[in-house]
């Protein structure tokens, strides 16, 4: 039984796969040492074809890129977090510009639920040019703190719009 079937792979991605022999040993040694369903299998190949392609490198060197082998023969990780970590590097390697975007509402999302208890939704995908606040209010207590605590929080949401907007 080979590793694909053991994985369960779909017989019709593993023949698809089989067209770019490199791909295929690539993809192979990967299975060997993370679990993942299908779907979550194309989009990992899919990531390796696409940034390869642009980036005119071997699979080999662009898992260099992402540090993949320690990564893979790390003990401390499961097979899971394995192959959802080595998905999230490939991803940002794929959409730098969009991974630092995230990173960075996360980290303003973080900062203002801090600071005020509130929380920050930034739209999917930063469509549009704002976002939303919202606070859960329980007592008239609450009200009075929300208050202060949106007037203190004025720059940090300068800086989330800003975001936004960029």
């Amino acid at each position: 039984m080979s590793v694909f079937e053991t994985r369960g792979i779909a017989p019709k991605v593993v023949e698809a796969l089989q067209r770019d022999e490199e791909l295929f040993k690539v993809a192979e040694s990967i299975l060997e040492r993370v679990a993942v369903n299908t779907n979550t299998f194309k989009n990992l190949v899919r990531d390796l074809r696409e940034i390869s392609l642009r980036d005119g490198c071997s699979y080999t060197e662009l898992l260099k890129k992402v540090d993949a082998e320690s990564l893979l023969n790390d003990p401390q990780i499961s097979e899971k977090g394995r192959g959802e970590e080595l998905l999230s590097r490939l991803y940002n390697l794929r959409y730098p510009y969009w991974s630092r975007k995230q990173a960075e509402f996360l980290r303003l999302k973080s900062r203002f639920a801090a600071q005020t208890g509130g929380e920050i939704t930034f739209p999917d995908f930063a469509e549009g040019n704002s976002f939303k606040v919202s606070f859960t209010v329980k007592t008239a207590d609450d009200i009075r703190d929300f208050k202060q605590k949106i007037d203190g929080a004025g720059p940090l949401l300068e800086e989330a719009l800003k975001a936004i907007k960029e």
